[in-house]
Formats: structure tokens, C-alpha cells, sequence
């Protein structure tokens, strides 16, 4: 297992995230979740990738587990990053 954690931007953009990370976890065979607070986000379900607006400035963990869980978490850090959710 391993979890990242990182601070989403208090401004969110309009950006729409669901259809990027539904591909990155297609991509790997690990499983992944995302955690707001005490919420558990599934990147692969448009409406809570959708729920991630609501969250700005909160500290996200993203969690996975599987044979190559660093790459698909390091990917999924790397698309919010590049959208401008999180540093």
C-alpha cells in the first residue's frame, strides 16, 4: 500500500478530472482511492472525481494498493498538478 498526501489550491478550476483519472486507473492494475477528510473518493466514478471541487484547501491522501502502486499514485498527482488542483 502506499498514500501520498498532498493540499489541493483553495481556488478549484472548472477543470472536469473524471475522464483523465478513469484513464490513468485503467492504465495500471492497482487500485486507488482518494480521501478528503473522512471521505473515500474512487477515481474511476465520474461523480465523486466530481466531488473534489468541494474540497479546496483541504489535504488529500491518495491511497493505492497493487503490483505498481508508486507509479499509478505518482500518476494521479501528476494530473491534479498539472490541472492547478494541488502543487
Amino acid at each position: 500500500m502506499k498514500t501520498i498526501g498532498f493540499p489541493l489550491y483553495q481556488e478549484m478550476p472548472a477543470t472536469d478530472e473524471s475522464a483523465a483519472l478513469q484513464k490513468i486507473c485503467q492504465r495500471y492494475t492497482g487500485t486507488a482511492t482518494i480521501r478528503v477528510r473522512n471521505t473515500d473518493l474512487n477515481p474511476k466514478r465520474a461523480q465523486e472525481v466530481a466531488e473534489l471541487s468541494k474540497h479546496g484547501g483541504d489535504f488529500v491522501q491518495v491511497v493505492t494498493d497493487g503490483p505498481d502502486e508508486a507509479q499509478l499514485a505518482a500518476a494521479i498527482h501528476q494530473q491534479l498538478a498539472k490541472d492547478k488542483y494541488c502543487y
